[in-house]
């Protein structure tokens, strides 16, 4: 079965980290009811999940920044809040 949406909208946060904020991205995900969120600067590293916030009824895809030679380097990575009934690819 092949899920047709008539339309489909697309918003853009800059996190500046996913980390911290949480109230104002999940306020802002509700607020404008996007299909889906396209998020820059999530900061999140591989493994850390758990620190962006959950949104009802979406679900995160993200890609982090790969580290760099310093263990200073942060910032980037970016990610997608997509509402739960759009089918992704896992």
């Amino acid at each position: 079965m092949i899920n047709k949406l008539k339309s489909l909208s697309v918003g853009l946060f800059n996190a500046g980290s996913l980390g911290t904020g949480h109230d104002e991205l999940i306020a802002t995900v509700l607020r404008y009811d996007v299909d889906i969120l396209a998020i820059n600067e999530t900061w999140l590293r591989e493994g850390e999940d758990e620190k962006a916030p959950v949104v009802p009824g979406y679900k995160l895809r993200h890609t982090p920044r790969p580290r760099g030679p310093r263990l200073r380097d942060r910032g980037g990575g970016c990610g997608f809040y997509v509402k739960t009934s759009i089918k992704t690819p896992v």
